[in-house]
């Protein structure tokens, strides 16, 4: 019997057997999603009907320009958050840091963390919103009462831990955990809290899980011991943890197997993306399917940016007959659909699901 695309995503995420492999991103930057629907003048069922995407959430182009954690001044991004002008549902703190952004193509980065010193801690109540402001989610909730259709709709959130880092940087972070690690658990416990807030509110929204994003890892491990993970970060991303109500995704790029069971006492119910570069999809699936879905492992570095279409059906097939077995499994890019990925690529790897992922999974 055929299902909706939230049937199959849901069931996915809890580790049953669907009728076909879901395709779920956590995001698509907007001048890629523009590229494959030939404007900006589109609706995001619209762009999960040209792809067979089973699901959206993050952010759109439709509305107005991005809103995002660019180059906004602290006065002007919780005017920006408060009403949002594009379609959105992501509900992030802002970066408290120096912002930059490239000259040719645009793209933000983070110059220099600003929370660096306890008299820092003062910019807190510059720069964050008002987490229960009404303005966010009466509009949010009008977007999911006109666009949601049969579609699974996420909401993106923090716990708190690459608010923290991303704010400090990760040099003063790396000193402070051995210098000053009351610095790292007051910030964190703040941010933490401000997601603890939000969450509140999205639990009582018609979204159907949510998406944490917190890097934690570089290729090689995570960015902490696993015993300065287990005592100074994993008690306040619990604060966020347990007060969600729905399915969630937990997002880290980057090698977590060192912190893998730590991590899962959060009680997530999906782990994403399994970087091809840094975890082994096949000891993800074989030590942790049981547990907990997974999410994602096509290659971002080659396949998707610079592969032929060839090698991209090529990727999905082994990853659904690898992860997908006995459910569990929802295909996605090894992060997200960035704007360097070949369209021609995306079309394939949209292709190659339809033709693969149908169960019984057939090879």
């Amino acid at each position: 019997m055929s299902m909706t695309h939230r049937e199959r995503v849901l069931a996915a995420l809890h580790r049953q057997e669907p009728d076909q492999v879901p395709w779920v991103e956590n995001d698509i930057e907007e001048a890629l999603q523009v590229q494959i629907m030939g404007g900006a003048d589109f609706t995001p069922p619209e762009l999960c009907e040209k792809l067979g995407l089973s699901g959206f959430g993050a952010h759109f182009p439709t509305g107005a320009a991005s809103d995002g954690q660019g180059l906004v001044t602290k006065e002007t991004y919780k005017e920006s958050y408060y009403n949002p002008q594009k379609v959105t549902f992501d509900f992030f703190p802002p970066w408290i840091a120096k912002m930059g952004a490239d000259p040719d193509t645009g793209r933000t980065y983070i110059e220099k963390g600003l929370l660096v010193s306890e008299e820092s801690l003062k910019l807190f109540e510059e720069f964050l919103p008002d987490p229960n402001h009404p303005g966010r989610y009466d509009k949010v909730a009008e977007w999911l009462d006109q666009y949601r259709g049969d579609y699974a709709v996420f909401a993106r959130i923090r716990l708190g831990a690459a608010s923290t880092i991303e704010s400090m940087g990760l040099e003063e972070f790396s000193y402070a955990q051995v210098d000053n690690p009351e610095l790292i658990n007051r910030i964190h416990r703040r941010f933490s809290e401000w997601s603890a807030a939000v969450v509140d509110h999205l639990n009582e929204m018609d979204f159907d899980f949510f998406w944490a994003n917190d890097d934690l890892a570089g290729n090689t491990g995570p960015f902490m011991s696993p015993k300065v993970f287990r005592e100074l970060m994993l008690p306040n991303m619990r604060i966020v943890a347990e007060r969600i109500k729905k399915p969630w995704i937990f997002h880290s790029d980057g090698n977590l197997f060192p912190i893998m069971e730590d991590l899962l006492s959060l009680g997530m119910t999906a782990i994403h993306p399994i970087q091809p570069s840094a975890m082994d999809i096949g000891k993800m699936k074989k030590e942790y399917g049981g547990r907990v879905a997974i999410l994602g492992n096509i290659d971002l570095d080659y396949t998707l940016p610079l592969g032929t279409e060839a090698e991209v059906e090529t990727e999905v097939r082994d990853r659904i007959m690898t992860a997908g077995p006995g459910g569990g499994y929802l295909i996605a890019s090894a992060n997200s659909l960035t704007d360097y990925c070949k369209v021609e690529n995306v079309l394939a790897m949209s292709r190659a699901i339809k033709k693969y992922g149908k169960y019984p999974l057939e090879g």
